[in-house]
């Protein structure tokens, strides 16, 4: 076998060893160091029944962020912060958001979902989930506690399951009528099987089942995220955030990719096997 054939063999077994690889490894993107800082001030408008909400974010990276928006998914609204936010530079949005939109019917304490959205430099889009206390006073005390179970922290590669517990530390019956997902863009939360409303007597523990899944999180990324249960006790409102974390990582190998590598091998090394064979001079 001459050596150019040699080459044009190599050539086919190394653009298919690479095909395989990228097959396996997840794109990552090779941005620059954007960090979106967001602060909020809220005032009530008992006679007007409204709540005034200034939100201001601040590109503390070292790049350009390209538009810069707050997306409130309570509402299906999203508004405009900058189409440009050069770094070190901010912006805000003031809204003024009825009552009733936000579901404050009675004295206590509420939460609202927010994420900042925001573009890199090659516009690759990205978000972070945040959720602010809304309170009507008089503030009630606390009425939930709880926490993840079994871990610190979910590896998500492509879906992954969790599990928080909810205790009902007041002294008076609980009931929880919605529990809110506070998620980016690129990682949907959902519960599994939960029955609403959920009652909790004074002291009574329950454990929820969630399944997170990746919908255009980068490798690498890390997200705080959590889960908001509302609901009322006695004559009060009252809002409580479980918060969890999130890291997204590379897909393990699984038996059926080992077999697609195998096959690829298989099939480059049995044709070079074949053509060697058939270009090697006869002996005799």
């Amino acid at each position: 076998m001459n050596r150019r054939h040699a080459r044009s063999i190599w050539g086919l077994v190394g653009n298919v060893t690479l095909a395989c690889v990228a097959l396996l490894t997840p794109r990552g993107a090779d941005a620059g160091y954007l960090h979106m800082v967001p602060s909020t001030q809220v005032r009530l408008d008992e006679d007007a029944k409204t709540v005034i909400v200034n939100w201001t974010v601040k590109n503390d990276g070292d790049e350009p962020a390209h538009e810069v928006a707050l997306d409130l998914p309570a509402l299906n609204e999203s508004y405009s912060f900058s189409s440009a936010m050069p770094a070190g530079e901010r912006a805000d949005v003031e809204l003024k958001i009825p009552f009733d939109r936000l579901g404050i019917h009675r004295r206590g304490g509420y939460s609202l979902l927010y994420r900042i959205l925001y573009k890199d430099a090659n516009f690759y889009s990205f978000s972070a989930p945040y959720s602010m206390s809304i309170v009507l006073p008089p503030a009630p005390t606390r009425v939930l506690s709880g926490g993840p179970d079994g871990f610190s922290e979910i590896s998500l590669s492509s879906r992954a399951r969790g599990s928080v517990t909810l205790q009902n530390v007041s002294s008076i019956e609980a009931d929880v009528d919605k529990i809110e997902p506070v998620a980016p863009v690129e990682v949907a939360v959902a519960l599994d099987s939960v029955q609403l409303p959920l009652k909790l007597a004074p002291g009574e523990r329950r454990s929820l089942d969630f399944h997170v899944t990746r919908a255009g999180a980068l490798l690498g990324s890390t997200y705080v995220m959590g889960l908001v249960a509302s609901g009322v006790a006695g004559d009060r409102h009252f809002a409580e955030r479980i918060s969890f974390t999130i890291r997204v990582v590379a897909p393990l190998l699984t038996g059926r990719t080992f077999m697609g590598v195998a096959l690829a091998v298989l099939a480059v090394g049995t044709t070079i096997f074949w053509m060697r064979k058939r270009r090697s001079p006869i002996r005799r």
